[in-house]
């Protein structure tokens, strides 16, 4: 699922929602932010500086 994600992201050129993803591959929300911290940690990805009240964006790792 994290290759599918990353090709996903990739293709996109975008930075992309949590609710996007899960709902593209059809996760919970849940499920898409753990595959998402996971490529965070790996380094893979990043994400937008964490805000009160504003949506994280994901995006490739430039």
């Amino acid at each position: 699922m994290k290759d599918n994600i990353l090709t996903f992201l990739t293709e996109l050129k975008t930075p992309c929602r949590t609710t996007e993803i899960a709902i593209h591959f059809g996760l919970s929300a849940y499920q898409a932010r753990y595959y998402l911290m996971t490529l965070e940690k790996e380094g893979k990805i990043k994400r937008s500086p964490v805000k009160r009240g504003a949506s994280t964006l994901w995006e490739m790792n430039s």
